[in-house]
């Protein structure tokens, strides 16, 4: 659970960061092509964490069962 919420915070404040420098690039000219690129795959890749939650979750509430030693 923790891998999955802490891919999706980064993607988050990726996004937030790339957000930002377009619109620092935008303002002085450049292109922001790429920006918009890479912040789609971020884009994606929480998407995809947000899939991943409902079984993550699960499993979580439903650990499976442990061996004795």
């Amino acid at each position: 659970m923790q891998q999955v919420l802490g891919d999706h915070q980064d993607s988050v404040r990726a996004r937030e960061a790339l957000r930002a420098i377009a619109v620092r690039a935008h303002a002085a000219g450049e292109s922001t092509f790429t920006l918009g690129l890479l912040y789609g795959r971020e884009e994606a890749a929480a998407a995809a964490r947000e899939r991943e939650l409902p079984h993550v979750w699960a499993a979580v509430l439903d650990p499976p069962p442990r061996r004795l030693l």
